[in-house]
C-alpha cells in the first residue's frame, strides 16, 4: 500500500483550482447572414448605396446557427453596434448582448467611384484588394482597420481577466484579425469557422 501525505495532496489540489479560475477563453462569432445580403449587377453609385443597406440590416429568417452550445449563453457576451452583430447574438444566446462598441465594427467596405459594373460582392473583392495595397478613400483605411483590431484584440483580453470567458459576436474581416492578434499575444486556437454563425475559439 503506498501511503500520500496529505500535505502534498491538498496544495496539488490547490493549483489545479487556480489553474482552472485563470483559464480564459474568448469566443470569435460572426453574425448570421443579413437580409440585404443579395448579389445584384451595380455601377460604383448603386454599390454605395448597397453597403449602406447592408450595414444597417439585420439577419435574415433563414439564416440560423446549425447547432447553439448552450454553455456560451453564461459568456460575458460582446457585439459589434451594428444590428446584424446584436440581432445574431440575441438570436444565439436569447439576450441582448452586456456590452456593444462600435471598435467591433466590421471594417469599412471600401467605395471606389470606378466607372464599371460588377456584381456586389465582385466588388466588395475588387474595393478591398485596392484598399489592402494603400488606395485612399472618404472611409477607414486598411492601416486605420488593422490598429482598431488591435485595440478590440486588446480590449477583448482585459474583460476576458475581469470575466474569464467571453463571446464577441461581430464580423468577419475583423474578427480575423482579432483572431491574428490574439494569437501573436500568445492565445491558444483550438477552432476557427470564417463563415455566417462561424465560430473561433481561443484560451489564455
Amino acid at each position: 500500500m503506498v501511503v500520500v501525505c496529505a500535505s502534498y495532496i491538498q496544495p496539488a489540489i490547490n493549483c489545479c483550482f487556480t489553474w482552472l479560475r485563470f483559464l480564459m477563453e474568448i469566443i470569435l462569432i460572426r453574425h448570421g447572414k443579413p437580409t440585404s445580403a443579395n448579389n445584384p449587377v451595380l455601377n460604383a453609385v448603386d454599390f454605395t448605396k448597397w453597403v449602406r443597406r447592408y450595414n444597417f440590416s439585420d439577419v435574415s429568417t433563414n439564416s440560423r446557427p446549425d447547432s447553439i452550445l448552450d454553455e456560451y449563453k453564461s459568456h460575458y457576451i460582446v457585439s459589434s453596434d451594428l444590428e446584424r452583430a446584436i440581432h445574431s447574438a440575441s438570436i444565439y444566446t436569447g439576450q441582448s448582448p452586456e456590452l456593444t462598441s462600435k471598435l467591433y465594427r466590421e471594417m469599412e467596405i471600401p467605395r471606389y467611384k470606378f466607372p464599371l459594373r460588377f456584381k456586389a460582392m465582385t466588388w466588395v473583392y475588387i474595393n478591398r484588394a485596392f484598399w489592402m495595397l494603400g488606395l485612399k478613400g472618404s472611409f477607414e483605411s486598411y492601416r486605420q482597420a488593422k490598429i482598431r483590431a488591435e485595440l478590440a484584440s486588446d480590449h477583448l483580453v482585459e474583460l476576458a481577466r475581469e470575466q474569464d470567458k467571453v463571446i464577441l459576436f461581430g464580423h468577419g474581416y475583423l474578427n480575423l484579425h482579432i483572431r491574428r492578434s490574439l494569437i501573436k499575444k500568445g492565445w491558444k486556437l483550438n477552432s476557427k469557422s470564417n463563415g455566417f454563425w462561424g465560430i473561433s475559439s481561443l484560451e489564455g
